[in-house]
């Protein structure tokens, strides 16, 4: 049964009424666009990536010099 509904997803998906369908690639020739599709994402990512290098790492390496430490 689950092989079924798996095979005929596309059968049941739907879109909402009210929302606009379009086929056509990202207009990349509008402000709005370029900063919601390239600017936004490329933000989140590099301050993720801070976040991980200044935040989490260093707090690893701290947990793990306590365990060194224990263990003498």
């Amino acid at each position: 049964m689950g092989l079924i509904a798996i095979a005929y997803q596309n059968v049941y998906a739907q879109i909402p009424t009210g929302t606009p369908r379009t086929d056509k690639p990202i207009d990349l020739s509008t402000t709005s666009d370029i900063i919601i599709y390239l600017v936004l994402p490329l933000v989140v990512i590099v301050l993720g990536i801070f976040w991980w290098f200044f935040y989490k790492k260093p707090k690893n390496k701290k947990a793990e010099e306590k365990r060194k430490e224990s263990n003498k």
